[in-house]
C-alpha cells in the first residue's frame, strides 16, 4: 500500500543527495503515485549541518520536491514523553529521533527510515528504506 503522505528521516535524504539508486528508486516509485513527501525543521537542520556550502543549490533542489512542515509544542510534548518512556531501554537514540516520532504520529503517517533500531515506538508506522 502506499502512503499519502510520507515523514522523511535525514538517512533517507542523504540516501536521496547520494543517489543511492534503491531509495532513488523507491522514492521515484513513490512521487509517481503521487505520495506527499514531509520535511522537518530537524531533518533540515541535520541535512546542512553535514553539508559543504557547494552543496546548498543540490539540497535546496531536491527540498523542492517536499512539502515542509513545521514543529509545534504538542509534538515537543509527545517526543518529551517518547524519551521518558524510551531513554532507559533504547540508548542512543537522539532527541530529534523522539521528534521525528512525534512529528510522524501528529500528522499521521509513516516515517521512512532505515534506522528502525532508533524507533522502539509502538504507535507509529515505519516505512522500510527499500
Amino acid at each position: 500500500m502506499t502512503p499519502e503522505r510520507l515523514l522523511l528521516d535525514s538517512d533517507i535524504v542523504i540516501h536521496l543527495l547520494k543517489k543511492q539508486p534503491q531509495i532513488v528508486a523507491r522514492f521515484m516509485g513513490l512521487l509517481e503515485a503521487q505520495t506527499t513527501f514531509l520535511l522537518s525543521p530537524i531533518v533540515v537542520a541535520e541535512i546542512y549541518a553535514g553539508a559543504y556550502t557547494r552543496e546548498y543549490p543540490t539540497i535546496e533542489n531536491l527540498f523542492g520536491f517536499f512539502q515542509r512542515i513545521a514543529l509545534d509544542s504538542e509534538t515537543g510534548r509527545l517526543a518529551g514523553q517518547y524519551a521518558q518512556r524510551y531513554r532507559k531501554a533504547w540508548q542512543g537514540i537522539s532527541l530529534e529521533d523522539y521528534l521525528l516520532a512525534a512529528t510522524a504520529r501528529n500528522h499521521h503517517c509513516p516515517l521512512w527510515t532505515g534506522n528502525r533500531k532508533h524507533y522502539p515506538m509502538d504507535d507509529i508506522v515505519l516505512l522500510d528504506p527499500e
